[in-house]
């Protein structure tokens, strides 16, 4: 499997700087594993791959993501600034409506071990 450098600009003009590598039998799939992992969500302005151990770069015509077949909102980093004005503002609704559990949350129930007892307990696995 050949290893393929992947490339970044941040911005028009910018410099080309390397922010990973995939595997893959082929450009093709290598541009394809690279949208599909480092890019989904529009991080810089332009990618593009290279065979490692050479200087050729394959720059990316589609940076679009998927062909700009769909373009979820989800997709990009700036749109999740707000979130957790949302979350107030919808928690505050449910308030309003009666729909918030409103009560300390029950205690852990759970058995902690020592550490002296999973030591124990690993010499009588042992023996």
């Amino acid at each position: 499997m050949t290893v393929w450098d992947v490339l970044q600009r941040r911005r028009a003009g910018a410099d080309w700087e390397v922010v990973g590598a995939v595997k893959a039998p082929d450009a093709d799939f290598a541009m394809m594993l690279t949208r599909e992992s480092l890019f989904r969500r529009k991080e810089g302005e332009a990618y593009a791959i290279r065979r490692r151990g050479t200087e050729t770069l394959i720059e990316c015509e589609d940076t679009t993501g998927l062909g700009g077949v769909i373009d979820r909102e989800f997709r990009r980093m700036d749109s999740f600034a707000g979130v957790g004005g949302k979350h107030r503002r919808v928690h505050e609704e449910m308030r309003e409506r009666g729909l918030v559990i409103d009560r300390p949350r029950p205690p852990d129930r759970r058995q902690r071990r020592s550490a002296k007892q999973a030591e124990d307990d690993g010499e009588a696995a042992r023996a």
